[in-house]
């Protein structure tokens, strides 16, 4: 006779994959510091392998809102999947020192030096209307959008700073809008005087602002900046460049080129399908050329009599910062249509990342976290890891992990 002993037999219940973020590097460059007994959080610029110790820069400093803002986006992202403590208290640091940041005139210093003094003499630290404000911008009105009773009083003094920045961006953007001519190529004023990349963080910023104060002005003010991102797209599914959006005057570059992003964004937002069909047109082609290409740097266009002609083109460096913004754009528009092609696109792209790059090399750790800097050849890859790298791949694996196709395809070419 078979005696049975023990339990029931029970269903088995699978555990979850594991992630493939690791923040463990991002924790590394994280470090806090206090002043006047306010706790802020600062991201190190720089680390150099092969220890990948903190390094710091004489004439810049050794922190920066550039990598302090993309930091907070990041854990606010990662806090909305996964609440937990360790998360919101970087929230709470970061948010404060790009609050710290502030200068009297409503913009943004960009640096600070290891002693805790903002450097206000370097000519990319400055506050003025520059990539650095306009990325503090963004950052808090992502960290406006975070729900936890912890964040309200931090919170208030975001949105009152929020408040007076948009007040200034529609200051500089209160004149209609001019067209003019390079090199034979009709495009917005603005492209040429703010650029393209530049606009579109600011459209970012706007489109979260717009989430928590819905009102005709800031509604206007998106339209108006989109419009003028729309003017510097040329080519189609046929033509070169593909549906491509210029980054500055007649200039495409890789590095920031978030216009889609943003116009996908806004365009949900706001319900301007103008917006989505131009973005869907580059993510559609320019990004298949792209990565048919095995990526590129930057090239330079003009028209000759009917058509766009390309020079001085660029392959490298490549850098994560040229990868994430199509990841991330095609993760929206796979949101926002529904079409698994999208997804799929994104997985393959984040392959950049897994090797699937002109120098066949890895460039994220999944193990340690460190992301390095960039190829500058086929054949030669920067092995540094710094906040830039580090960030903007960890935002580009985030959003993949929102899409099962895009992780089951990232996972399949790796």
């Amino acid at each position: 006779m078979l005696t049975l002993t023990g339990s029931k037999c029970s269903k088995e219940i699978p555990k979850p994959e594991p992630s493939i973020i690791n923040s463990e590097h991002l924790d590394h460059l994280y470090q806090e510091i206090e002043i006047d007994s306010l706790k802020l959080g600062t991201i190190w610029i720089y680390s150099n392998a092969p220890d990948y110790n903190l390094v710091t820069d004489q004439d810049e400093g050794f922190t920066c809102i550039d990598d302090v803002s993309r930091a907070l986006v990041f854990y606010c992202r990662q806090y909305k999947v996964n609440p937990l403590q360790k998360y919101l208290d970087k929230i709470k640091s970061l948010s404060s020192f790009i609050m710290y940041m502030r200068a009297p005139n409503g913009y943004y210093y960009n640096f600070m030096f290891p002693d805790k003094q903002i450097n206000k003499v370097h000519q990319n630290s400055k506050p003025t209307p520059n990539f650095w404000s306009w990325r503090a911008y963004w950052a808090l009105s992502e960290f406006s959008l975070v729900d936890s009773g912890e964040l309200q009083d931090l919170q208030v003094e975001a949105q009152n700073q929020l408040s007076l920045l948009t007040q200034k961006i529609g200051i500089l953007f209160q004149q209609p809008d001019e067209l003019i001519e390079v090199e034979g190529l009709t495009i917005s004023k603005r492209i040429a005087d703010f650029g393209g990349d530049q606009m579109s963080v600011i459209l970012l910023g706007l489109t979260n602002y717009y989430r928590i104060n819905p009102n005709e002005t800031i509604k206007n003010l998106m339209q108006n900046i989109g419009e003028s991102i729309l003017s510097a797209q040329f080519g189609n599914k046929k033509t070169f460049p593909y549906g491509a959006f210029l980054s500055w005057k007649n200039i495409w570059h890789a590095w920031g080129n978030t216009q889609a992003y943003a116009l996908l964004k806004a365009g949900k937002e706001l319900h301007n399908e103008v917006f989505i069909t131009s973005a869907l047109k580059e993510v559609d082609n320019f990004f298949t050329y792209r990565q048919k290409q095995l990526y590129l740097h930057q090239f330079y266009i003009k028209k000759v009599n009917d058509s766009i002609q390309m020079y001085n083109l660029e392959k490298f460096p490549q850098i994560a910062y040229n990868i994430s913004p199509m990841i991330l754009a095609s993760i929206e528009a796979y949101n926002i249509t529904k079409s698994e092609k999208y997804a799929v696109q994104a997985g393959q792209l984040s392959g950049w990342f897994f090797g699937k790059n002109a120098a066949n090399k890895q460039m994220v750790n999944t193990e340690s976290g460190v992301v390095f800097d960039g190829i500058d050849s086929g054949e030669n890859v920067n092995v540094n890891s710094g906040a830039e790298s580090t960030i903007e791949a960890l935002l580009a694996l985030q959003a993949i992990e929102t899409s099962p196709t895009a992780l089951q395809i990232l996972k399949s070419n790796r």
